[in-house]
């Protein structure tokens, strides 16, 4: 019996407790927004991913030789580009001799692709084969990565225009930005449409390419960002990471 009035005082000790922290954490939820915010942007380029694949065989050059004339092969069809050798393998043919197999690619300026063909052409000779394999205008790493910091520096703004709408109707609530999580980029790839651009960049494709390869066309890429923000009074906790 005098353990069930002890048990009972407990938890009538307890209830009003609970009950007093209710408010607390009532007010706490009423104190803080959260919002989606989405933003987009395109990016564009003005040069292409040139791929290059030069086939020769070896007849008393020695390797640093052959190196060399693949280097002023490159240079010859653009320069002032970071060629770079992706590929290179060698194998005796039927005949005994040494065949080098090399693939080397550079993003070159848009104005530097007329006439890409031909110079790949003039740099070949009997036993030495330059091919221009593939022009891609797709655009480089470092303008999407220009593009996604451009569009997070919006989501911010964004995020600071929505603290200062809420303060300017609640005033003295004093709300500012608490959290700012980026959910994910949805990345949609769409050709510039406008007729003479198009024209432009397909006879720049089809001049490098030549014309018995498919021409391609520059492209621009939209870029969507979204962030869930979280809005706070002053003095709220910060939100717990999970």
């Amino acid at each position: 019996m005098n353990r069930l009035v002890i048990a009972t005082i407990a938890f009538l000790s307890f209830v009003p407790l609970a009950a007093a922290e209710m408010p607390h954490r009532s007010h706490m939820m009423q104190d803080q927004v959260v919002l989606n915010l989405t933003t987009e942007g395109w990016v564009k380029t003005d040069t292409a991913r040139v791929s290059v694949y030069v086939e020769l065989v070896q007849q008393e050059e020695a390797a640093d030789a052959l190196k060399t004339r693949i280097d002023g092969s490159l240079q010859s069809l653009a320069t002032d580009v970071d060629w770079r050798i992706t590929s290179s393998r060698q194998q005796l043919d039927q005949t005994g001799l040494n065949r080098w197999y090399v693939s080397a690619e550079a993003r070159i300026p848009e104005a530097a692709l007329a006439g890409l063909q031909d110079r790949a052409k003039e740099a070949s000779s009997p036993g030495y084969k330059v091919t221009i394999s593939n022009v891609d205008f797709t655009p480089s790493l470092a303008e999407f990565e220009q593009l996604r910091g451009d569009l997070r520096a919006q989501v911010y703004q964004q995020a600071l225009d929505e603290v200062a709408r809420l303060n300017k109707v609640m005033p003295g609530a004093d709300y500012h930005v608490r959290k700012v999580d980026f959910v994910q980029l949805y990345p949609v790839q769409a050709m510039d449409a406008t007729p003479r651009t198009m024209m432009m960049k397909a006879g720049a494709a089809e001049s490098a390419s030549g014309s018995q390869g498919g021409a391609e066309l520059l492209v621009s890429v939209k870029q969507s960002m979204s962030a869930q923000v979280v809005l706070g009074r002053a003095d709220m906790p910060a939100p717990k990471q999970e």
